[in-house]
């Protein structure tokens, strides 16, 4: 599967989504996803980089930042 935006991430794209909203259109992208922080709390990781992992912070439900790793 090809990758959307050949691997560039646009945080916008993601914001203001619903955790299910963003993983689906992440997942329908060819990104894996990751929560790697939720209402404030880290989430404890792995520190390998995925090129077609798409991280996200969590607040209330809705995603507030998307950046790749």
């Amino acid at each position: 599967m090809a990758i959307r935006n050949h691997g560039m991430i646009r945080q916008g794209e993601y914001e203001g989504k619903t955790i299910d909203e963003a993983t689906k259109y992440a997942q329908e992208g060819g990104y894996t996803v990751r929560i790697t922080e939720e209402n404030g709390q880290g989430k404890m990781l792995t520190m390998d980089i995925n090129p077609t992992r798409i991280n996200f912070r969590v607040k209330n439900g809705y995603v507030i930042d998307a950046y790749g790793g």
